[in-house]
């Protein structure tokens, strides 16, 4: 009997890891399209960061590239935890709040880098505008903090 049991597990182990992959895949099938902002997000800062160095005359270290995959993984944590908490303690969407910050901040730094890249006005003038925004918005001084 207990060696039915053992080779009923073993042949159908697949199956129930399987099942338990795709039930958290549909519980947080939801947040997929702002997953995908995040990441589109963080690897066109990428891009832009390297193009940047690179007329800035400075090598590109793998360190860096390292720390972009370590920071795509700390986003989709964040982001899915959020999603978890607003789930299950219903008060505001905070998994929205925190992705819209994330992609405020890279944003921000691709339009550093594209200001760089370029040297085209109109990358400052977005830069000035969303700053301006922000520190009305939060009553903060950005160049401060």
């Amino acid at each position: 009997m207990m060696v039915q049991v053992k080779e009923w597990l073993y042949a159908h182990s697949n199956n129930f890891i399987s099942g338990a992959i795709l039930s958290i895949f549909s519980y947080f099938s939801p947040v997929k399209g702002i997953l995908i902002v995040a990441f589109a997000a963080i690897l066109l800062d990428l891009i832009t960061g390297i193009i940047a160095a690179r007329i800035r005359g400075e090598g590109i270290k793998s360190k860096k590239l390292y720390k972009t995959g370590i920071k795509i993984g700390c986003v989709s944590a964040i982001i899915l935890m959020t999603f978890a908490i607003d789930e299950e303690i219903p008060l505001i969407e905070l998994h929205k709040i925190v992705a819209w910050l994330i992609v405020g901040f890279e944003l921000w730094s691709i339009l550093e880098n594209m200001a760089q890249i370029t040297d085209h006005p109109v990358f400052k003038f977005l830069q000035r505008f969303m700053k301006d925004k922000i520190e009305k918005a939060s009553e903060i001084d950005v160049e401060k903090e």
